[in-house]
Parts: C-alpha cells; structure tokens; sequence
C-alpha cells in the first residue's frame, strides 16, 4: 500500500477530495432543507473523507481507472483468438515466447554483438551458456530457406536477414521464436529498431507463430524498449504490438491465446485500464 501511495499519490489526493465533496453535499442538504445543524465535528468529517477516499482510491485502481490491474483482456468481434496484456516473468509462461534479435542472428554474447542485457543476451547466456553452437545451429537450420544477403563484417555472422525473419530454438522445456526486429550497423554493431520495422518484426513473428504453435499460447514481450531503441514511450509500444497481433489475427488464425507480457517494474508508468478501454 505505501507503494501505491507513492506512486499514485495524486490519484489519492483526487479521491479524497472527490470524498469530502460526495461527504459535504449530503451534509449541506440536510442541514439546508431541515434548518438544523448537524453536530458533526471537523476531525471526525476530516476522518471520514479520509476512509472514503482511500475506498475509492482502490475501487479505482481496480475497476475504474485500472492502474492496480495486472492483467486485462482484449476482446473484439473480428477475431476469436484471446489476447491479454500482463504484468508478469516471460520465462514462467508455458507455451512459445517470442525473443527479439539482431538481423545476423549472432550468437556471441560480448556486449559487442549481442549485449548481455539484451533479452537475445540473456537467452543465450541462460539457456544455452555452455551449448552457443547448438543455438547457432538450430537457427540456421530453421533459416536455411529465409532470403539473405551476405555482408563484409569484422567478425560475427556475415549472413543479414529481412525484418521480420524469424528462427525456431528450444531447449529445457523452452519453445521460442527469435525475430530479426532490428537493423545492425556493421561499423559499430549497433542494433536499432523503428516503430516501422517493430510492426514489421511482429508481422513475420505471427506469421511464424501460425505455422508453428499449433494452438499454444504465445507470450510476446515489450519488444523495442530498452535496448531495442525504438525511442518511444512503453505504452505506445504495447499498442503497437497490439495493432500488429490484431492486424495479423484478423486475417486468419494465429493461436488461441496471444499474451503480451509486461515487465513488474514497468507497472508504475503502465497503465492497462487504459488499454482495456481504448481496445475494447
């Protein structure tokens, strides 16, 4: 509760004063129509308010407002696959998770290729940290018939893929699909990814995803923050994965649960009432 207080301080500073108004308008009319006087004192009124407040404090942050909700739905009549946005760890999921990578599909963890902080890092580096070559080798397999384009680079692979290319790894209970969601630049490894290329990068990851799933659920995280450096905010974000997932399932059939899964410590600057009510 104090972290909520914190955080959303001014929403409760709101609902208490909304309280005090809901509290006085009763207590003026009565006072008004029966030309009397209440013998209500100042601390008990004040104390009133405060309960109230904080009881529409919550009544808001769950069913109102929506920013104590961890989990929302996403419904629409043009599709029947179910899609869900969630605070929660990728990894805990049962079912495919989507790993966004670079366009060469580099397997060397060096902070230079592939950052360890990276989702793609941390994969490698907790999956397959004694195994990169098996890595390498079941993502060249799966991309053996993807169109590529053979680069001049200092070390790493030298085959570069589309957008949106996407390679099949499992490994210890673990299903993913890894996408090229960003482009490389050659000179200083750096990978950067647009609002453009994410909607692109999800497009060809469904469009996987269809092939492969065979009505498991899919789990996409939020693929462009951090070192994705897509540039925009969070929550602009989830809606562009959402248009990509709505867009792609309208079409035809990916799935029948697609869950996009948020970070915990993203929960303070991400509201989901609010993607329950634009997108319902």
């Amino acid at each position: 509760m104090l972290r909520a207080i914190k955080i959303h301080w001014m929403s409760i500073i709101r609902s208490i004063l909304i309280a005090m108004g809901v509290l006085w308008l009763p207590i003026e009319a009565y006072e008004g129509l029966n030309n009397t006087n209440l013998m209500l004192p100042f601390y008990c009124f004040l104390i009133l308010s405060l309960i109230a407040g904080i009881i529409f404090f919550v009544v808001d942050g769950y069913f109102l407002a929506g920013f104590f909700k961890s989990r929302v739905e996403i419904t629409g009549n043009g599709f029947d696959t179910k899609i869900f946005i969630k605070f929660d760890d990728l990894f805990s999921q049962d079912g495919w998770k989507a790993i966004g990578a670079n366009d060469f599909f580099d397997s060397i963890v060096d902070d230079d290729l592939v950052s360890s902080k990276s989702l793609h890092g941390h994969v490698i580096n907790t999956y397959w940290s004694n195994k990169r070559e098996e890595w390498q080798n079941q993502i060249d397999t799966s991309l053996a018939k993807a169109p590529k384009t053979e680069v001049e680079r200092n070390k790493g692979n030298l085959k570069r893929y589309p957008i949106g290319t996407t390679a099949i790894a499992t490994t210890d209970n673990q299903k993913m699909l890894f996408v090229a969601l960003g482009e490389t630049d050659t000179g200083n490894n750096v990978t950067k990814a647009t609002a453009e290329s994410l909607i692109c990068a999800l497009r060809g990851l469904l469009q996987k995803a269809r092939e492969v799933c065979a009505n498991d659920p899919l789990y996409i995280p939020l693929m462009g923050s951090g070192l994705g450096r897509v540039g925009i905010k969070n929550a602009i974000l989830v809606d562009l994965i959402l248009v990509a997932i709505v867009e792609e399932t309208k079409q035809s059939k990916i799935t029948n649960a697609i869950t996009i899964i948020l970070p915990i410590e993203k929960k303070p600057e991400i509201n989901l009432g609010n993607f329950s009510r634009d997108w319902n």
